[in-house]
């Protein structure tokens, strides 16, 4: 809870055959309520421009359907954007004892990170 993973590096390939290099890292910050709030970091360590979506998918249980969000950035060479996340509607089982952080990672919520020029 509140540690961030270590960073992990992604090489991106564009249909002009040219590559690009990005890294991530993600944290489960905080569970409030129904809600297990993540924290997802991605930083350009390319040398150009480059446009960033992260989106979330989770399917909240008390609602039965599928929602998410999604942040759109345009990093420069070195910089890095913070996106927000929240997954809801994640319900404790029964008669089943876990702690926050074991409720949160139980929940299912897929987070994805797409590169363009």
């Amino acid at each position: 809870m509140e540690t961030f993973t270590e960073w992990k590096k992604s090489e991106v390939s564009f249909d002009d055959n040219t590559n690009a290099t990005i890294e991530y890292r993600i944290a489960l910050v905080a569970k409030k309520g129904l809600g297990c709030h993540y924290e997802l970091e991605v930083k350009n360590t390319s040398d150009q421009k480059l446009n960033i979506k992260m989106k979330s998918n989770y399917y909240d249980k008390l609602v039965k359907s599928h929602f998410g969000d999604e942040i759109k950035e345009t990093l420069k060479p070195g910089k890095t954007v913070s996106g927000r996340f929240v997954g809801q509607g994640c319900k404790k089982e029964i008669g089943v004892a876990k702690t926050d952080y074991e409720h949160c990672i139980a929940c299912d919520l897929t987070l994805s990170i797409y590169v363009t020029k």
